[in-house]
Order: C-alpha cells, then structure tokens, then sequence
C-alpha cells in the first residue's frame, strides 16, 4: 500500500524478497549508468556491495553518509575508489569484509578490517585463496581456503593450520608474559574458523548472487523456525 501510495507520487519504489542491501546497491549502480547517482545510507554493506558490482567509467556515483551535516563521515566517490584499489581488489572486497566480520558473521579477535584489507593488497597468496569463496565451491574447499585465509591474517604461514599457530602463540606467550593468558586473546581452532568459514561462504554468495545455498549446511542451525550459528561449546578468537 504503501508502495503504491508513493509510486503515485512520482517516486520509483522496489521490493527485496530477502535482505535489501544487494538490490539497493545494484539499483544504485543501474542508475549511474544514464545519470549521477548518490545513495544514501550508514550501512558498511552497501559501500562493499557498491564497489563490487560498480560498471568502472560510468557516471558520478557517490555514497553519502545519511544524517545530519554536524556529523562528520567520509563520502566515497566509488568511481574515484575503485580506481585507486583496482577492479580486482573490489572484486574481493565482500571476502574481506564477511571473513572479518559483518552483520552474520563474528569479528576475528585482534584483527581489524583495515589491517585486513592490507594483508590482502599486498599478499597474491590472499588473492587466489579469495576465489574459492566467489564461485560455486565443495564445503572441503571452503574450510580449507578459509582456515588458511584466516591463519594468514593472524600472522602464521597457512600450510601450518590454526591449531599449530594457536600453540606456538601460547607457548610464546607462557615464556613471554607474566599476567594470566586470556584464551580468547589467542587465534582461533580449527574448528571454531570451519564454522566461521562457512558463513562467510554462505554471506558472500549471497552478496554476489551466487546460486541458492541451504544455510543449515553452512554454519546455521534451524532452531524452532530461526537460523542460529553454530559453535563450538568453548571460547575462542571471535567476538
């Protein structure tokens, strides 16, 4: 009713089935093509879907914090960012931004977005463990792709594992720090990153319009008609 209400107004409305960040950004993008466009918005989301699915050499787009002018917020031109971050960088851009934390999946303990973002400039290996997560993958490959990703972001080599550096940090902290050594302070199991892995898979898929996946597969668990997160019964490197 209330689409309709606006739409008799002059004002061209959509409807998401599901989460609407995906068909605002790609709304945005369609309307660069012919115009200037500027969206408005808070959400980390649409800069990351923005700079994914931007048509590089197409008119003015520009994303705009929504609130008052006495808040202070960076505007982004997306043409002018890509740009500067490449087209294969964006392309990446929903990996880095799921597997360090978003709205479905946790925060990686002592590891921050921007220092994650680095790793992945500077690092081919990054890059190409990436793809796994932008295309039709077995659930073996995306434990495997995210438990090294994830190992690389926490200062080890990714052929060791998360269990092996877990250790090591540990043991070097035993021999290093005179205060008690908080559990969570250390990278993440194995176990704990599989979960994690899959949920970013399951997030990133759904962001790039991959094909339909059954969560329950992925990380959730279906409790009395809602989806939970599977974890593991002890605590670890995530927030």
């Amino acid at each position: 009713m209330l689409s309709r209400h606006i739409h008799l107004n002059g004002i061209e409305t959509k409807h998401a089935s599901a989460d609407a960040d995906v068909l605002i950004a790609q709304t945005a993008v369609e309307s660069a093509i012919s115009h200037p466009t500027i969206l408005l918005g808070e959400d980390t989301d649409l800069l990351v879907l923005l700079l994914y699915y931007n048509n590089f050499g197409s008119m003015n787009l520009i994303f705009k914090p929504n609130h008052d002018k006495k808040t202070k917020s960076k505007i982004w031109d997306i043409n002018k960012t890509e740009g500067v971050l490449g087209q294969n960088m964006c392309k990446v851009f929903p990996i880095i931004h799921a597997i360090s934390g978003c709205d479905t999946t946790s925060n990686l303990y002592g590891v921050g977005k921007v220092a994650t973002l680095k790793k992945f400039i500077d690092s081919q290996i990054l890059k190409d463990l990436a793809e796994i997560f932008l295309k039709g993958s077995l659930v073996e490959d995306v434990i495997n792709a995210g438990e090294k990703i994830i190992t690389f972001l926490y200062g080890g080599a990714p052929i060791e594992g998360l269990d092996v550096l877990r250790y090591k940090k540990f043991a070097n902290r035993v021999l290093t720090c005179k205060e008690v050594i908080q559990i969570h302070t250390l990278s993440p199991t194995t176990e704990t990153a599989t979960y994690h892995s899959l949920r970013t898979y399951l997030q990133v898929q759904t962001w790039i319009g991959g094909e339909e996946i059954d969560p329950c597969y992925f990380g959730w668990l279906l409790v009395t008609g809602r989806l939970m997160p599977i974890n593991p019964p002890h605590k670890d490197s995530f927030q």
